[in-house]
């Protein structure tokens, strides 16, 4: 691995690490915040549990391909590789219904999208060499 791979490599593992720790974050906070009756009750045309499992289940997948990169597992790039995906359709559902709501969280789902869409390559090339 090269300078530059290494210096991706570990802008990765922080970028996974924070983006996992602020979604499970931001997940708690609309729990406590009480935007909804119930999170089992039929809200707004969807069911809350759904949204809020999916976010819990991005963020940890999120925090465990950080630390599977940190431990430099043989599969961590492929592994991180389905969590970009997950954080990106996550984001990307969430930053329609947070724009409506509260305009200023969309700043940094906005920006985890730019940032999942410029790791997908080098994930993609690193999968690729391990084969």
């Amino acid at each position: 691995m090269n300078k530059k791979d290494r210096q991706i490599h570990f802008f990765l593992q922080l970028f996974l690490l924070i983006t996992g720790l602020y979604i499970l974050g931001f997940n708690v906070w609309k729990m406590n915040t009480g935007s909804w009756e119930g999170v089992f009750e039929f809200y707004n045309e969807s069911v809350p549990i759904f949204t809020l499992s999916a976010g819990f289940v991005t963020g940890m997948l999120s925090v465990l391909g950080s630390v599977f990169l940190w431990l430099r597992a043989p599969w961590a790039h492929s592994f991180c590789l389905l969590v970009v995906g997950l954080l990106f359709t996550y984001n990307l559902i969430e930053v329609g219904e947070v724009i409506y709501s509260t305009p200023y969280h969309a700043i940094p789902m906005v920006f985890v999208l730019f940032v999942v869409m410029q790791c997908i390559p080098f994930l993609i090339r690193r999968t690729h060499r391990q084969v």
